[in-house]
Protein backbone atom coordinates (compact mmCIF):
# COMPACT_ATOMS: atom_id res chain seq x y z
CA UNK A 1 0.00 0.00 0.00
CA UNK A 2 1.18 3.29 -0.94
CA UNK A 3 2.27 5.62 1.75
CA UNK A 4 2.21 9.08 -0.24
CA UNK A 5 -0.88 10.66 1.94
CA UNK A 6 -1.90 12.79 -0.56
CA UNK A 7 -2.50 9.55 -3.01
CA UNK A 8 -4.16 7.40 -1.33
CA UNK A 9 -7.76 6.49 -1.19
CA UNK A 10 -6.82 5.52 2.89
CA UNK A 11 -5.39 9.01 3.51
CA UNK A 12 -7.50 11.72 5.84
CA UNK A 13 -8.19 14.60 4.34
CA UNK A 14 -8.42 18.23 5.66
CA UNK A 15 -12.26 19.29 6.66
CA UNK A 16 -11.17 22.72 5.01
CA UNK A 17 -10.34 21.32 1.20
CA UNK A 18 -13.10 18.99 2.04
CA UNK A 19 -15.99 21.71 2.10
CA UNK A 20 -14.86 23.51 -1.08
CA UNK A 21 -13.98 20.63 -2.88
CA UNK A 22 -18.01 19.41 -1.58
CA UNK A 23 -19.44 22.66 -2.87
CA UNK A 24 -18.06 22.38 -6.56
CA UNK A 25 -18.36 19.01 -6.55
CA UNK A 26 -21.65 18.87 -5.88
CA UNK A 27 -22.88 22.34 -8.22
CA UNK A 28 -20.75 20.70 -10.77
CA UNK A 29 -22.86 17.58 -10.17
CA UNK A 30 -26.20 19.11 -10.31
CA UNK A 31 -25.28 21.34 -13.47
CA UNK A 32 -24.43 18.42 -15.28
CA UNK A 33 -27.87 16.19 -13.91
CA UNK A 34 -29.68 19.53 -15.48
CA UNK A 35 -27.59 19.14 -19.19
CA UNK A 36 -28.59 15.48 -19.15
CA UNK A 37 -32.07 16.63 -18.61
CA UNK A 38 -32.24 19.00 -20.97
CA UNK A 39 -30.76 17.10 -23.71
CA UNK A 40 -32.59 13.74 -23.27
CA UNK A 41 -36.22 15.31 -22.60
CA UNK A 42 -35.86 17.06 -25.69
CA UNK A 43 -34.80 13.67 -27.79
CA UNK A 44 -36.87 11.40 -26.12
CA UNK A 45 -40.35 11.49 -25.07
CA UNK A 46 -42.19 12.28 -22.38
CA UNK A 47 -43.30 8.56 -22.32
CA UNK A 48 -39.64 7.09 -22.59
CA UNK A 49 -38.49 9.09 -19.71
CA UNK A 50 -41.35 7.94 -17.85
CA UNK A 51 -40.05 4.52 -18.23
CA UNK A 52 -36.51 5.15 -17.88
CA UNK A 53 -37.62 6.60 -14.34
CA UNK A 54 -39.21 3.43 -13.51
CA UNK A 55 -36.14 1.28 -14.49
CA UNK A 56 -33.98 3.23 -12.73
CA UNK A 57 -35.97 3.15 -9.49
CA UNK A 58 -35.92 -0.85 -10.12
CA UNK A 59 -32.54 -0.45 -10.31
CA UNK A 60 -32.51 1.57 -7.05
CA UNK A 61 -34.48 -1.06 -5.59
CA UNK A 62 -32.50 -4.37 -6.34
CA UNK A 63 -29.24 -2.30 -5.00
CA UNK A 64 -30.94 -1.47 -1.68
CA UNK A 65 -32.09 -5.23 -1.44
CA UNK A 66 -28.54 -6.45 -2.36
CA UNK A 67 -26.47 -4.45 -0.17
CA UNK A 68 -27.58 -5.63 2.85
CA UNK A 69 -26.85 -2.15 4.41
CA UNK A 70 -23.24 -1.93 3.57
CA UNK A 71 -22.70 1.59 2.57
CA UNK A 72 -24.37 2.65 5.91
CA UNK A 73 -22.05 0.73 8.15
CA UNK A 74 -19.38 1.10 5.34
CA UNK A 75 -19.67 4.85 6.52
CA UNK A 76 -19.35 4.04 10.55
CA UNK A 77 -16.59 1.33 10.17
CA UNK A 78 -14.05 2.87 7.74
CA UNK A 79 -13.67 5.46 10.05
CA UNK A 80 -13.56 3.26 13.01
CA UNK A 81 -11.15 1.00 11.80
CA UNK A 82 -8.79 4.13 10.58
CA UNK A 83 -8.06 5.52 13.51
CA UNK A 84 -7.28 1.97 15.01
CA UNK A 85 -4.91 1.63 12.53
CA UNK A 86 -6.48 -1.77 11.68
CA UNK A 87 -6.83 -1.93 7.48
CA UNK A 88 -6.99 -6.11 7.70
CA UNK A 89 -10.07 -5.23 9.20
CA UNK A 90 -11.28 -3.08 6.74
CA UNK A 91 -10.25 -4.85 3.94
CA UNK A 92 -12.17 -7.53 5.53
CA UNK A 93 -15.07 -5.67 5.45
CA UNK A 94 -15.28 -4.60 2.26
CA UNK A 95 -14.42 -7.96 0.66
CA UNK A 96 -17.27 -9.27 2.69
CA UNK A 97 -19.61 -6.78 1.76
CA UNK A 98 -18.99 -7.23 -1.72
CA UNK A 99 -18.93 -11.57 -2.34
CA UNK A 100 -22.47 -10.70 0.10
CA UNK A 101 -23.62 -8.33 -2.26
CA UNK A 102 -22.57 -10.49 -5.51
CA UNK A 103 -24.65 -13.56 -4.14
CA UNK A 104 -27.66 -11.81 -3.21
CA UNK A 105 -27.52 -10.13 -6.65
CA UNK A 106 -27.01 -13.14 -8.72
CA UNK A 107 -29.84 -14.59 -6.49
CA UNK A 108 -32.20 -11.58 -7.68
CA UNK A 109 -31.55 -11.59 -10.97
CA UNK A 110 -31.99 -15.40 -11.22
CA UNK A 111 -35.78 -14.87 -9.55
CA UNK A 112 -36.31 -12.49 -12.53
CA UNK A 113 -35.61 -14.40 -15.40
CA UNK A 114 -37.06 -17.40 -13.57
CA UNK A 115 -40.26 -15.16 -13.49
CA UNK A 116 -39.66 -14.07 -16.95
CA UNK A 117 -39.73 -17.94 -18.30
CA UNK A 118 -42.51 -18.78 -16.09
CA UNK A 119 -44.80 -16.48 -17.16
CA UNK A 120 -43.93 -15.75 -20.53
CA UNK A 121 -43.43 -11.79 -19.62
CA UNK A 122 -41.28 -10.15 -17.38
CA UNK A 123 -42.41 -7.84 -14.00
CA UNK A 124 -44.13 -4.72 -14.89
CA UNK A 125 -41.54 -2.77 -13.64
CA UNK A 126 -39.34 -3.77 -16.36
CA UNK A 127 -41.60 -3.88 -19.12
CA UNK A 128 -39.17 -3.32 -22.37
CA UNK A 129 -38.42 -4.75 -25.02
CA UNK A 130 -35.29 -7.24 -25.03
CA UNK A 131 -35.40 -8.19 -21.79
CA UNK A 132 -32.73 -10.57 -21.23
CA UNK A 133 -30.14 -8.09 -22.48
CA UNK A 134 -31.41 -5.20 -19.87
CA UNK A 135 -31.29 -7.57 -17.12
CA UNK A 136 -27.77 -8.25 -17.99
CA UNK A 137 -27.24 -4.15 -18.37
CA UNK A 138 -28.69 -3.57 -14.79
CA UNK A 139 -26.62 -6.88 -13.35
CA UNK A 140 -23.69 -4.56 -14.69
CA UNK A 141 -25.05 -1.55 -13.68
CA UNK A 142 -25.06 -2.80 -10.16
CA UNK A 143 -21.88 -4.24 -10.03
CA UNK A 144 -20.65 -1.12 -11.29
CA UNK A 145 -22.02 0.87 -8.53
CA UNK A 146 -21.09 -0.87 -5.69
CA UNK A 147 -17.59 -0.58 -6.54
CA UNK A 148 -18.18 2.79 -7.14
CA UNK A 149 -20.08 3.33 -3.56
CA UNK A 150 -17.65 1.46 -1.86
CA UNK A 151 -14.80 4.16 -3.51
CA UNK A 152 -17.15 7.07 -2.69
CA UNK A 153 -18.28 6.09 0.90
CA UNK A 154 -14.54 5.72 2.14
CA UNK A 155 -13.27 8.88 0.65
CA UNK A 156 -16.18 10.74 1.79
CA UNK A 157 -16.24 9.13 5.39
CA UNK A 158 -12.06 10.47 5.75
CA UNK A 159 -13.29 13.59 4.27
CA UNK A 160 -10.34 12.81 1.08
CA UNK A 161 -11.75 15.47 -0.99
CA UNK A 162 -9.55 14.02 -4.35
CA UNK A 163 -11.71 10.61 -4.40
CA UNK A 164 -14.82 11.75 -3.72
CA UNK A 165 -14.83 14.53 -6.22
CA UNK A 166 -13.35 12.08 -9.45
CA UNK A 167 -16.12 9.46 -8.50
CA UNK A 168 -18.91 12.07 -8.60
CA UNK A 169 -17.99 13.84 -11.60
CA UNK A 170 -17.05 10.62 -13.51
CA UNK A 171 -20.75 9.47 -13.07
CA UNK A 172 -22.69 11.67 -14.24
CA UNK A 173 -20.27 13.51 -17.24
CA UNK A 174 -19.37 10.26 -18.79
CA UNK A 175 -23.35 9.11 -19.44
CA UNK A 176 -23.83 12.40 -21.30
CA UNK A 177 -21.62 11.75 -24.45
CA UNK A 178 -22.65 7.80 -24.02
CA UNK A 179 -26.26 8.82 -23.83
CA UNK A 180 -25.86 11.00 -27.26
CA UNK A 181 -23.84 7.91 -28.77
CA UNK A 182 -26.47 5.59 -28.04
CA UNK A 183 -29.71 7.30 -28.09
CA UNK A 184 -29.15 9.64 -30.85
CA UNK A 185 -26.62 8.42 -33.15
CA UNK A 186 -27.86 4.80 -32.69
CA UNK A 187 -31.38 5.67 -32.03
CA UNK A 188 -31.58 3.08 -29.27
CA UNK A 189 -34.44 5.14 -27.45
CA UNK A 190 -34.75 4.51 -23.79
CA UNK A 191 -32.70 1.25 -24.13
CA UNK A 192 -30.07 3.39 -25.25
CA UNK A 193 -30.13 5.39 -21.64
CA UNK A 194 -29.94 2.28 -20.24
CA UNK A 195 -27.02 1.19 -22.23
CA UNK A 196 -25.04 4.40 -21.99
CA UNK A 197 -25.72 4.36 -18.41
CA UNK A 198 -24.04 0.75 -17.73
CA UNK A 199 -20.91 1.36 -20.09
CA UNK A 200 -20.74 4.98 -17.75
CA UNK A 201 -20.86 3.47 -14.39
CA UNK A 202 -18.42 0.41 -15.73
CA UNK A 203 -15.58 3.14 -16.56
CA UNK A 204 -16.16 4.43 -13.27
CA UNK A 205 -16.31 1.18 -11.29
CA UNK A 206 -12.78 0.25 -13.37
CA UNK A 207 -10.97 3.11 -11.79
CA UNK A 208 -13.14 2.67 -8.34
CA UNK A 209 -11.88 -1.35 -8.28
CA UNK A 210 -8.20 -0.26 -9.22
CA UNK A 211 -8.19 2.28 -6.17
CA UNK A 212 -9.94 -0.49 -3.98
CA UNK A 213 -7.22 -3.16 -4.83
CA UNK A 214 -4.55 -0.85 -4.50
CA UNK A 215 -5.04 1.15 -1.45
CA UNK A 216 -6.88 -0.84 0.67
CA UNK A 217 -6.36 -4.39 -0.86
CA UNK A 218 -7.96 -8.06 -1.06
CA UNK A 219 -9.28 -9.05 1.85
CA UNK A 220 -10.86 -12.29 3.44
CA UNK A 221 -14.41 -13.09 3.78
CA UNK A 222 -15.33 -12.90 7.28
CA UNK A 223 -18.39 -14.00 9.59
CA UNK A 224 -17.36 -11.57 11.65
CA UNK A 225 -17.42 -8.65 9.76
CA UNK A 226 -20.92 -9.74 8.37
CA UNK A 227 -22.40 -10.05 11.73
CA UNK A 228 -21.08 -6.55 12.43
CA UNK A 229 -22.50 -4.99 9.22
CA UNK A 230 -26.09 -6.42 9.66
CA UNK A 231 -25.91 -5.24 13.49
CA UNK A 232 -25.16 -1.96 13.01
CA UNK A 233 -26.86 -1.54 9.58
CA UNK A 234 -30.22 -3.77 9.77
CA UNK A 235 -33.14 -1.24 10.83
CA UNK A 236 -31.05 1.48 8.22
CA UNK A 237 -31.55 -1.71 5.74
CA UNK A 238 -34.93 -2.54 6.12
CA UNK A 239 -36.08 1.08 6.54
CA UNK A 240 -34.45 1.51 3.04
CA UNK A 241 -36.18 -1.50 1.84
CA UNK A 242 -39.57 -0.38 2.49
CA UNK A 243 -39.01 3.26 1.30
CA UNK A 244 -37.54 2.18 -1.77
CA UNK A 245 -40.25 -0.49 -2.52
CA UNK A 246 -42.81 2.19 -1.92
CA UNK A 247 -40.91 4.44 -4.46
CA UNK A 248 -41.06 1.78 -7.12
CA UNK A 249 -44.34 1.06 -6.00
CA UNK A 250 -46.03 4.85 -6.08
CA UNK A 251 -44.57 4.75 -9.53
CA UNK A 252 -46.29 1.56 -10.83
CA UNK A 253 -49.26 2.58 -9.10
CA UNK A 254 -49.54 5.87 -11.20
CA UNK A 255 -49.28 4.14 -14.29
CA UNK A 256 -52.06 1.43 -13.51
CA UNK A 257 -54.72 4.11 -12.46
CA UNK A 258 -54.05 6.57 -15.14
CA UNK A 259 -56.48 6.07 -18.18
CA UNK A 260 -53.83 4.84 -19.96
CA UNK A 261 -50.25 3.50 -19.63
CA UNK A 262 -49.00 6.36 -21.86
CA UNK A 263 -50.37 9.17 -19.35
CA UNK A 264 -49.14 7.57 -16.24
CA UNK A 265 -45.66 7.76 -18.31
CA UNK A 266 -46.02 11.10 -18.86
CA UNK A 267 -47.19 12.01 -15.30
CA UNK A 268 -43.79 10.44 -14.14
CA UNK A 269 -41.82 12.33 -16.11
CA UNK A 270 -43.41 15.71 -15.58
CA UNK A 271 -43.15 14.71 -11.99
CA UNK A 272 -38.91 13.69 -12.36
CA UNK A 273 -38.11 16.03 -14.74
CA UNK A 274 -40.57 18.74 -14.50
CA UNK A 275 -40.81 19.67 -10.71
CA UNK A 276 -38.51 18.20 -9.13
CA UNK A 277 -35.49 19.45 -11.75
CA UNK A 278 -36.54 22.94 -10.42
CA UNK A 279 -36.72 21.90 -6.81
CA UNK A 280 -33.54 20.23 -6.53
CA UNK A 281 -31.86 23.38 -7.65
CA UNK A 282 -32.15 24.11 -3.93
CA UNK A 283 -30.12 20.86 -2.78
CA UNK A 284 -27.05 22.40 -2.59
CA UNK A 285 -28.24 25.17 0.25
CA UNK A 286 -29.69 22.26 2.00
CA UNK A 287 -26.80 19.92 2.07
CA UNK A 288 -24.17 22.40 2.93
CA UNK A 289 -26.48 23.32 5.71
CA UNK A 290 -26.45 19.67 6.88
CA UNK A 291 -22.73 18.72 5.94
CA UNK A 292 -21.42 22.01 8.06
CA UNK A 293 -24.01 21.61 11.26
CA UNK A 294 -23.75 17.85 12.21
CA UNK A 295 -20.24 17.09 12.34
CA UNK A 296 -20.51 20.42 15.05
CA UNK A 297 -23.25 18.55 16.81
CA UNK A 298 -20.86 15.56 17.64
CA UNK A 299 -18.21 17.41 18.34
CA UNK A 300 -20.00 19.39 20.80
CA UNK A 301 -21.81 16.13 22.10
CA UNK A 302 -17.94 14.55 22.50
CA UNK A 303 -17.14 17.26 24.82
CA UNK A 304 -20.52 17.25 26.69
CA UNK A 305 -20.83 20.52 25.72
CA UNK A 306 -24.76 19.93 25.84
CA UNK A 307 -25.89 24.35 25.97
CA UNK A 308 -23.92 24.81 23.33
CA UNK A 309 -25.39 21.62 21.32
CA UNK A 310 -28.84 23.59 22.18
CA UNK A 311 -27.99 26.87 21.05
CA UNK A 312 -26.80 26.04 18.11
CA UNK A 313 -29.69 23.55 16.97
CA UNK A 314 -32.27 26.48 17.67
CA UNK A 315 -29.65 29.18 15.49
CA UNK A 316 -28.89 27.05 12.51
CA UNK A 317 -33.18 26.01 12.07
CA UNK A 318 -33.67 29.60 12.50
CA UNK A 319 -31.18 30.73 10.23
CA UNK A 320 -31.68 27.98 7.50
CA UNK A 321 -35.25 28.59 7.46
CA UNK A 322 -34.47 32.42 6.87
CA UNK A 323 -32.52 31.11 3.86
CA UNK A 324 -34.82 28.53 2.67
CA UNK A 325 -37.79 30.57 2.13
CA UNK A 326 -36.40 33.71 -0.72
CA UNK A 327 -34.86 31.08 -2.41
CA UNK A 328 -37.47 28.82 -2.71
CA UNK A 329 -39.86 31.94 -3.69
CA UNK A 330 -37.49 32.33 -6.15
CA UNK A 331 -37.68 29.38 -7.20
CA UNK A 332 -41.48 28.44 -7.74
CA UNK A 333 -40.90 32.67 -9.35
CA UNK A 334 -38.61 31.53 -12.23
CA UNK A 335 -40.12 28.13 -12.47
CA UNK A 336 -41.77 28.76 -15.92
CA UNK A 337 -38.46 29.64 -17.27
CA UNK A 338 -36.43 27.32 -15.46
CA UNK A 339 -38.53 24.50 -16.72
CA UNK A 340 -38.78 25.13 -20.41
CA UNK A 341 -35.00 26.00 -19.97
CA UNK A 342 -34.17 22.75 -18.40
CA UNK A 343 -36.50 20.95 -20.67
CA UNK A 344 -38.85 22.42 -22.79
CA UNK A 345 -42.34 23.67 -22.82
CA UNK A 346 -43.86 20.42 -22.54
CA UNK A 347 -42.66 20.13 -19.06
CA UNK A 348 -44.91 23.27 -18.02
CA UNK A 349 -47.37 21.49 -16.23
CA UNK A 350 -45.89 20.26 -13.23
CA UNK A 351 -45.63 23.91 -12.25
CA UNK A 352 -48.57 23.35 -10.05
CA UNK A 353 -46.69 20.51 -7.63
CA UNK A 354 -43.47 23.01 -7.64
CA UNK A 355 -44.92 24.63 -3.78
CA UNK A 356 -46.07 21.49 -2.57
CA UNK A 357 -41.87 19.61 -3.04
CA UNK A 358 -40.47 23.21 -2.02
CA UNK A 359 -42.19 22.84 1.49
CA UNK A 360 -41.66 19.21 1.49
CA UNK A 361 -38.21 19.33 0.85
CA UNK A 362 -37.67 22.27 3.27
CA UNK A 363 -39.30 20.01 6.15
CA UNK A 364 -36.81 17.26 4.99
CA UNK A 365 -33.82 19.50 5.67
CA UNK A 366 -35.68 20.62 8.97
CA UNK A 367 -35.47 17.03 9.76
CA UNK A 368 -32.29 16.28 9.54
CA UNK A 369 -31.12 19.40 11.63
CA UNK A 370 -33.10 19.71 14.20
CA UNK A 371 -34.31 15.54 14.63
CA UNK A 372 -30.55 13.81 15.77
CA UNK A 373 -31.08 13.07 19.36
CA UNK A 374 -31.50 9.19 18.68
CA UNK A 375 -28.14 9.37 16.23
CA UNK A 376 -26.11 10.42 19.57
CA UNK A 377 -26.80 7.12 21.11
CA UNK A 378 -26.96 5.02 18.07
CA UNK A 379 -30.38 4.09 18.48
CA UNK A 380 -30.89 3.32 14.80
CA UNK A 381 -33.96 0.97 15.06
CA UNK A 382 -36.19 4.24 15.81
CA UNK A 383 -35.67 4.88 11.66
CA UNK A 384 -37.24 1.32 11.32
CA UNK A 385 -40.09 2.25 14.20
CA UNK A 386 -40.95 5.84 12.02
CA UNK A 387 -40.35 4.89 8.90
CA UNK A 388 -42.63 2.41 9.16
CA UNK A 389 -45.12 5.07 10.55
CA UNK A 390 -44.55 6.94 8.02
CA UNK A 391 -44.62 4.76 5.50
CA UNK A 392 -48.29 3.61 6.15
CA UNK A 393 -49.22 7.12 6.18
CA UNK A 394 -47.52 8.23 2.84
CA UNK A 395 -49.21 5.01 1.43
CA UNK A 396 -52.74 6.20 2.23
CA UNK A 397 -52.40 9.34 0.89
CA UNK A 398 -50.96 7.53 -2.65
CA UNK A 399 -53.68 5.62 -2.76
CA UNK A 400 -56.70 8.14 -2.20
CA UNK A 401 -55.14 10.82 -3.92
CA UNK A 402 -52.95 9.44 -7.16
CA UNK A 403 -56.36 7.99 -9.00
CA UNK A 404 -57.93 11.85 -8.62
CA UNK A 405 -54.78 13.52 -9.79
CA UNK A 406 -51.65 11.55 -10.78
CA UNK A 407 -49.37 14.28 -10.75
CA UNK A 408 -50.82 15.98 -7.16
CA UNK A 409 -51.29 12.75 -5.56
CA UNK A 410 -47.48 11.79 -6.12
CA UNK A 411 -46.50 15.51 -4.67
CA UNK A 412 -48.90 15.01 -1.47
CA UNK A 413 -47.44 11.44 -0.96
CA UNK A 414 -44.11 12.77 -1.01
CA UNK A 415 -45.18 15.89 1.54
CA UNK A 416 -47.19 13.42 3.92
CA UNK A 417 -43.33 11.49 4.32
CA UNK A 418 -41.95 14.51 4.74
CA UNK A 419 -44.40 16.09 7.74
CA UNK A 420 -44.75 12.25 8.98
CA UNK A 421 -40.99 12.17 9.26
CA UNK A 422 -40.65 15.04 10.62
CA UNK A 423 -43.21 14.80 13.42
CA UNK A 424 -41.83 11.13 14.19
CA UNK A 425 -38.18 11.80 14.69
CA UNK A 426 -38.84 15.01 16.17
CA UNK A 427 -40.69 13.16 19.07
CA UNK A 428 -37.79 10.69 19.13
CA UNK A 429 -35.23 13.05 18.80
CA UNK A 430 -36.29 14.80 22.01
CA UNK A 431 -36.82 12.10 24.19
CA UNK A 432 -33.29 11.53 24.19
CA UNK A 433 -31.78 15.38 23.66
CA UNK A 434 -34.45 17.67 24.70
CA UNK A 435 -33.99 20.92 23.13
CA UNK A 436 -36.28 24.06 23.73
CA UNK A 437 -36.97 26.14 21.44
CA UNK A 438 -37.94 29.61 21.01
CA UNK A 439 -41.48 29.08 20.59
CA UNK A 440 -42.48 33.27 19.71
CA UNK A 441 -39.02 33.05 17.17
CA UNK A 442 -41.08 30.27 15.84
CA UNK A 443 -44.03 32.42 15.08
CA UNK A 444 -42.19 34.91 13.34
CA UNK A 445 -40.80 33.07 10.95
CA UNK A 446 -44.04 31.50 10.63
CA UNK A 447 -46.20 34.58 10.61
CA UNK A 448 -43.48 36.30 7.91
CA UNK A 449 -43.85 33.25 5.70
CA UNK A 450 -47.11 33.14 5.69
CA UNK A 451 -47.79 37.49 5.02
CA UNK A 452 -45.10 37.07 2.10
CA UNK A 453 -46.35 33.65 0.45
CA UNK A 454 -49.93 35.50 0.41
CA UNK A 455 -49.00 38.34 -0.66
CA UNK A 456 -47.72 36.54 -3.60
CA UNK A 457 -50.67 34.42 -4.27
CA UNK A 458 -52.83 37.27 -3.96
CA UNK A 459 -51.36 39.39 -6.89
CA UNK A 460 -50.91 36.16 -8.93
CA UNK A 461 -55.08 34.65 -8.71
CA UNK A 462 -56.86 38.25 -7.93
CA UNK A 463 -54.46 41.19 -9.32
CA UNK A 464 -52.56 39.76 -12.54
CA UNK A 465 -53.98 36.84 -15.41
CA UNK A 466 -52.35 34.05 -13.96
CA UNK A 467 -52.18 32.48 -17.28
CA UNK A 468 -49.79 34.34 -18.12
CA UNK A 469 -46.40 32.92 -17.35
CA UNK A 470 -44.75 36.04 -16.75
CA UNK A 471 -47.35 37.28 -13.64
CA UNK A 472 -45.95 33.74 -11.43
CA UNK A 473 -42.36 35.66 -12.09
CA UNK A 474 -43.61 39.09 -10.76
CA UNK A 475 -46.04 38.10 -7.84
CA UNK A 476 -43.05 35.50 -5.93
CA UNK A 477 -40.79 37.68 -6.98
CA UNK A 478 -42.63 40.60 -4.80
CA UNK A 479 -43.07 38.13 -2.52
CA UNK A 480 -39.34 37.40 -1.74
CA UNK A 481 -38.52 41.06 -1.43
CA UNK A 482 -41.21 41.09 0.76
CA UNK A 483 -40.36 38.68 3.10
CA UNK A 484 -36.45 39.38 2.99
CA UNK A 485 -37.11 43.19 3.56
CA UNK A 486 -39.60 41.88 7.06
CA UNK A 487 -36.77 39.74 8.57
CA UNK A 488 -34.09 42.86 8.54
CA UNK A 489 -37.52 45.40 9.68
CA UNK A 490 -38.24 43.23 12.22
CA UNK A 491 -34.60 42.07 13.20
CA UNK A 492 -35.22 38.29 12.70
CA UNK A 493 -32.09 38.57 11.54
CA UNK A 494 -29.30 40.36 13.38
CA UNK A 495 -25.66 40.74 13.26
CA UNK A 496 -24.67 38.31 15.98
CA UNK A 497 -26.68 35.67 13.71
CA UNK A 498 -24.15 36.27 11.28
CA UNK A 499 -21.09 36.36 13.57
CA UNK A 500 -22.65 33.01 14.12
CA UNK A 501 -22.59 31.72 11.05
CA UNK A 502 -18.73 32.35 10.45
CA UNK A 503 -18.03 30.62 13.80
CA UNK A 504 -20.03 27.89 12.59
CA UNK A 505 -17.77 27.50 9.35
CA UNK A 506 -14.73 28.04 11.20
CA UNK A 507 -15.18 25.68 13.79
CA UNK A 508 -15.82 23.07 10.92
CA UNK A 509 -13.13 24.55 8.95
CA UNK A 510 -11.15 23.40 12.18
CA UNK A 511 -10.92 19.94 10.97
CA UNK A 512 -12.04 18.35 14.62
CA UNK A 513 -13.88 15.79 13.83
CA UNK A 514 -15.28 12.79 16.29
CA UNK A 515 -15.17 9.22 15.57
CA UNK A 516 -19.28 9.34 16.30
CA UNK A 517 -20.70 9.21 13.21
CA UNK A 518 -24.47 9.47 13.29
CA UNK A 519 -27.26 8.12 10.49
Amino acid sequence: MSDAPEKTLLSQGKSTRFLFTFLITFATAKMLGIAFTKIFTNVLTKEDMGQYTIIISATALIMSYAALGFPSSLNRYAIWYKTRKDIDKLRNFVFTGFISFLIVEILIILGLLIFYFVTGKPPSFLDLNKFILLLLLIAVILIAQFFSTICFTIATSLQNSRYYAIIVIMRVLLQIPFGILFVVVFNFGVFGLIASLAVSEFVVASYSGFKIIKDVGIGKFSFTELKNMAKFSLPLYINGLLWNTFDLGILLYVEKVATTSTVGLQTIALYRYGALTVVNLITIAGTLFTRVYRPVVYKHFDNKNFEKIEELTRNISKLFSVIFFPIAALLLAFSPWLIQFFTHSEYLGAITVVPILLVALYLQYLQSLVTYGHTLYFKQYWSLIVGSLCLGASILVAYYTIPINGLLGLSLAFLTRRITYLIGFFIVSQKYFKVNYKIKEILHILSLFIFSAGIGVIMYFFVFDFLDLWNITVSFSISTIIFVGSTFLTKLVTREDSNFIKDLFRNYLKGVFPNRIGN
